[in-house]
């Protein structure tokens, strides 16, 4: 099987669906909120790092440095998912949360509204 960002996104979001924290219906919610957050900061950071000029670069590591960089951007992505600078995981809450008491919040609902959440377009 070819790995291509789509694959790799499909089963980031099947992890999530196994890595659910233990507790009420919004720190669930919060947590995959937070985790579309970071797939969001991170798709963005990668189409920021897609405009430099490699051959600007003057420690151009080839693939090592490609893979440290990737690595280091997806950290990034996760840091900025947790400060709430974007602001986008506390709206998905919001958006959300009302569905998520009403309805229940077992993992596989989270994960519906995850995929829901997914399918939007932006």
């Amino acid at each position: 099987m070819e790995v291509t960002a789509a694959n790799l996104a499909q089963w980031n979001a099947s992890q999530l669906r196994l890595d659910l924290p233990d507790g009420d219906d919004r720190t669930r919610l919060t947590a995959v909120a937070k985790e579309f957050e970071s797939l969001f900061a991170k798709q963005m950071l990668d189409s920021m790092r897609d405009t430099l000029n490699p051959e600007a670069d003057m420690l151009n590591g080839g693939m090592a440095q490609d893979i440290f960089d990737d690595m280091l951007y997806d950290e990034y992505a996760r840091m900025i998912a947790e400060s709430g600078t974007l602001g986008i995981a506390d709206m998905i809450v919001q958006q959300y949360e009302g569905q998520v008491t009403v309805q229940g919040a077992s993992p596989s609902r989270v994960a519906a509204l995850y995929d829901s959440v997914q399918a939007r377009p932006i």
